[in-house]
């Protein structure tokens, strides 16, 4: 099992110097990333919270895999925080209410659901990101298409979820988490997440009053799902899911990673002097 490194990051956000529309300059797009990050803090305690439920079952290279995710995943939801502070700074009022929200739906969800499921729920999240961070990895276009002041982020969490997709899936078989429960949780777990990130874009776009006016959506759906369909392009590796010997590492993304690694933190990687001196 692959080493999950800690990095301690500091990145900075300022509101000034980070156009609103900071993907492809297009406001549909931009406030659907945003929605996506207003949503990350909550959501990665939860997966913690989840994964430590059950780390008693995890030994030898599970326990440090797991020690890695969890640092990993506390790490990106304190950077995603300060760049939701900087939304508020562009004008999104409620994004401390979503934050807030999210907290109380997920509260809800720890009430209802069973320890077992709630992990079956992280791996389905999991699985997202890791096909998200792929696109994004694998994807010139799309690494273009984000502003400079802030790929940097999104580059070095799309780097570590690849490294950690596997963490929470292992943890879950070792708790003996079932098929029927996986793809159950799956099929729940996708309709509720993209009604959630629905709403709140829609609150977002909203604030730059476009929620009603569909046709300044024609340039980001078509991004998004038409061309160059960098979401159309995820369907076949989200369905693999589905299947019932599936693992998170059929997917050989290590070349991928060895790349982003040296790329991002390398001897002269572009996010070296934003790491933290290890303490």
């Amino acid at each position: 099992m692959q080493v999950i490194p800690l990095r301690q990051l500091e990145l900075a956000f300022d509101p000034e110097a980070v156009p609103r529309d900071w993907f492809a300059g297009d406001a549909f797009t931009s406030t659907f990333m945003d929605a996506l990050s207003l949503l990350f803090p909550e959501g990665e305690k939860f997966f913690v919270e989840s994964v430590k439920q059950h780390r008693e079952l995890a030994t030898g290279a599970l326990a440090a895999a797991v020690t890695g995710f969890i640092g990993q995943e506390a790490m990106h939801g304190r950077e995603h925080r300060a760049f939701n502070d900087m939304l508020v700074g562009h004008g999104y009022a409620q994004a401390p209410e979503v934050d807030r929200g999210l907290r109380r739906f997920l509260k809800r969800v720890r009430h209802t659901l069973a320890p077992r499921s709630q992990l079956a729920v992280t791996c389905a999240l999991e699985h997202f990101t890791a096909i998200l961070a792929e696109g994004l990895l694998g994807d010139a276009r799309m690494r273009d298409d984000m502003h400079a002041a802030v790929r940097g982020l999104w580059l070095w969490h799309a780097l570590e979820e690849s490294e950690h997709k596997a963490v929470a899936f292992d943890v879950y078989c070792a708790a003996h988490g079932g098929y029927a429960r996986r793809i159950g949780i799956m099929l729940l777990t996708t309709a509720v997440f993209f009604g959630y990130v629905s709403v709140v874009h829609a609150r977002l776009m909203a604030t730059r009053g476009i929620v009603w006016r569909p046709w300044r959506w024609a340039r980001g759906l078509t991004r998004m799902w038409i061309w160059p369909a960098h979401f159309t392009r995820l369907v076949p590796a989200y369905l693999a899911y589905y299947r019932p010997g599936f693992h998170p590492n059929d997917r050989d993304t290590s070349v991928l990673l060895d790349a982003w690694r040296a790329r991002l933190f390398g001897p002269a990687g572009e996010l070296r002097d934003s790491l933290r001196p290890a303490a």
